[in-house]
């Protein structure tokens, strides 16, 4: 016979939550094709485009910024006093 009504394919199992492609849309808005293929691709330096071009840039950006720049400092400041640490140990060999 047919489902009733109310009837939810998977739910007695937990099959819930699904959320598809289909249901959301394009993962990029049209119009502005970026180049994502390996040609433009630099192990050194990523993509030659920004994978955040035309986004605004908003006040959790800037503070995101300024959190990973003092990250970026502290790590660059341990690194600088173990290569320091390092070199003092070596002439006192």
């Amino acid at each position: 016979g047919s489902a009733p009504s109310n009837y939810v394919a998977g739910l007695g199992r937990g099959a819930t939550g699904f959320t598809t492609r289909s249901d959301i849309g394009p993962a990029r808005a049209t119009g502005e094709e970026t180049n994502l293929s390996e040609s433009n691709f630099d192990k050194f330096s990523g993509y030659s485009e920004s994978l955040a071009q035309g986004l605004p840039y908003d006040d959790d950006d800037e503070v995101a910024d300024t959190v990973w720049s003092e990250v970026d400092a502290k790590m660059d400041e341990r690194r600088r006093t173990r290569r320091e640490d390092k070199l003092k140990q070596s002439l006192d060999k």
